[in-house]
């Protein structure tokens, strides 16, 4: 139910962000119990969740911390969205041709199951495939961000406003008459609506296009860019992340398809993403449909971050120890009161959502501890100790 009307209620959670981040988030709350309201000024995956091109892939390469992260998200989400929509998920795996960042080793010499295919076998499949190879992966999928998105938040109250301030009186947060108990910050690039020095987001543009073509693509296709399987819809998406912005000033205070960098850029970009995509397959008879424009939210560590806000100068002023590298337990650390975040998913929205929505929930709910190299903690005590 999607309710634009605001009853004097107070919702236990107020979510401020309608991406992947927020909507999965919503979702678990909502289905533990709780009355959950999400508030978005662009509309329901209106800004880089929208705009991404949703593709589900395993992260191959020798074992580390952070591409088994990924990996046991993938998993979990794809087995999440197979449950939420059956009928809108397209798993028929990806083909990963080596670039400067995979080369052959990574894509060969990892324990991701796993099959070689080279120009003759790529033929099989489809006639269109250009003179490469690469390694095909089962475990991979796509699935439609908006539809996905605003089933998540089937059963709770969505509000349509633009965000500048959240109050506080004794009992709840006030937020543009929205009452809740508590706030889950999911915003993405967006600016912070309260003080959280240590979590530096770099926006990271993100372009896709959806094209009608002739061509029958059996598989997902992935190399510097990323060509889906021709889709449920009759269309095919072809998608990059391209261009981080690191400038520490800036802020992202409207969305891509109205941001001076990009305004006017449509058709030079839409050229540069055929050019590629038919580098690995051809594509007959084109007709671009839709461009969707976003900036990803990331950090340095490529890590996302979830967990309670750390209120830093309440915490350095009450243990200033920190600052020479003393650890202090995280009870004893000072926090925002009942406020959340959720952000810097980068590139992998919908693999990320289910997975980390399922373990802030777990720690908002259960007391479950959140892994060091995901929470607050990690990024708080990093520039605590720069500082000092």
């Amino acid at each position: 139910m999607f309710s634009y009307n605001i009853f004097m209620k107070i919702y236990d959670y107020l979510i401020i962000g309608a991406g992947s981040a927020g909507c999965n988030t919503a979702y678990l709350l909502q289905k533990s119990g709780k009355e959950v309201a999400v508030v978005d000024r662009e509309g329901i995956a209106g800004g880089a969740s929208g705009a991404a091109g949703a593709f589900l892939s395993p992260l191959p390469g020798k074992k580390n911390l952070y591409n088994s992260f990924v990996n046991n998200a993938l998993k979990f989400s794809l087995d999440f969205y197979e449950q939420l929509i059956p009928d809108e998920i397209d798993k028929k795996g990806v083909l990963r041709v080596s670039n400067d960042n995979f080369g052959q080793d990574k894509l060969k010499n990892n324990e991701i199951k796993h099959q070689y295919l080279d120009t003759n076998n790529l033929q099989i499949f489809s006639k269109y495939f250009q003179n490469i190879d690469g390694y095909f992966y089962e475990n991979a999928a796509i699935i439609e961000p908006i539809n996905t998105c605003k089933k998540l938040l089937e059963n709770c109250d969505f509000f349509k406003e633009d965000v500048q301030d959240i109050n506080k009186s004794e009992q709840h947060y006030l937020v543009n008459n929205i009452k809740a108990k508590n706030i889950i910050l999911a915003q993405g690039v967006n600016s912070p609506l309260i003080e959280l020095p240590y979590m530096v987001i770099s926006p990271i543009f993100g372009l896709r296009i959806d094209v009608k073509t002739d061509t029958k693509i059996p598989f997902n296709i992935h190399k510097s860019i990323s060509v889906s399987t021709n889709k449920q819809d009759g269309t095919v998406s072809i998608g990059a992340t391209s261009q981080r912005h690191d400038t520490a000033d800036m802020r992202c205070e409207t969305t891509c398809d109205k941001c001076e960098f990009y305004i006017n850029t449509d058709e030079a970009q839409t050229k540069t993403l055929l050019d590629q995509a038919n580098e690995l397959i051809k594509l007959e008879n084109i007709e671009v449909v839709k461009i969707y424009k976003g900036a990803r939210a990331s950090i340095k560590s490529y890590f996302p971050v979830i967990g309670k806000a750390i209120n830093y100068e309440a915490s350095l002023n009450k243990h200033p120890s920190i600052k020479k590298g003393t650890k202090v337990p995280s009870s004893l650390l000072e926090y925002h009161e009942n406020i959340y975040v959720i952000n810097a998913f980068g590139s992998r929205g919908f693999v990320f959502g289910p997975y980390l929505a399922k373990i802030l929930c777990e720690n908002i709910l259960e007391e479950k501890e959140i892994p060091k190299e995901l929470s607050c903690e990690k990024l708080f005590y990093k520039m605590a100790r720069k500082q000092g």
